[in-house]
């Protein structure tokens, strides 16, 4: 009955309702749902989060999620998808006022590829912990963060990308390797 109850409140968390009218003591925590897949579309931006189980917090403000795959695209047609280990984990929250990503953090070899209109990737990274902060749109990599751009690749101690600029900001211990772009002398 249990499981049941956690369901209907995952069927009402998806449908993006502000409040949901089943009684937090309806489920307990560390009750797991299968197969967990939840999403949001609008004009301006889109995500989708999946996984292999997921699991709400007793205050209903985090879900954590277990191999964790989060795309999020934006209005300019731009699409990040991120990935962690098959044994790495995210928690996220959503803003109820907007139903957007409000946070997340996703743990254990995390890996972000953002691909062009033609499939092309365009920016990749690697790291051991992410941060997404969805109000500023701006993701933080930690733990032996690598990013890279075609052939160039660039380390540090803590990464910064700002998702709607594609501006990277590179901290502590900086590294890189640059080429030039084919046509440059």
């Amino acid at each position: 009955m249990k499981r049941f109850i956690l369901i209907i409140f995952f069927l009402f968390f998806l449908s993006c309702q502000q409040k949901s009218a089943i009684d937090s003591r309806s489920f307990s925590e560390g009750e797991k749902v299968e197969g967990f897949s939840l999403s949001h579309r609008e004009e301006s931006e889109n995500w989708k989060i999946s996984g292999k189980t997921a699991a709400i917090s007793p205050d209903r403000k985090k879900t954590s999620v277990t191999n964790p795959k989060f795309t999020i695209g934006t209005e300019k047609r731009k699409v990040l998808t991120l990935q962690t280990a098959p044994d790495g984990v995210a928690e996220f929250t959503i803003d109820e006022g907007t139903n957007r990503i409000s946070s997340l953090t996703a743990t254990k070899k995390v890996v972000i590829v953002q691909r062009d209109e033609k499939g092309k990737i365009v920016f990749k990274s690697t790291s051991e912990k992410v941060v997404y902060d969805g109000k500023e749109r701006i993701i933080i990599l930690t733990g032996n963060p690598i990013v890279e751009q075609g052939k160039n690749k660039f380390r540090g101690e803590i990464i910064r990308y700002f998702v709607d600029d594609g501006k990277i900001v590179i901290t502590g211990n900086v590294q890189g390797t640059v080429f030039p772009e084919e046509g440059e002398e």
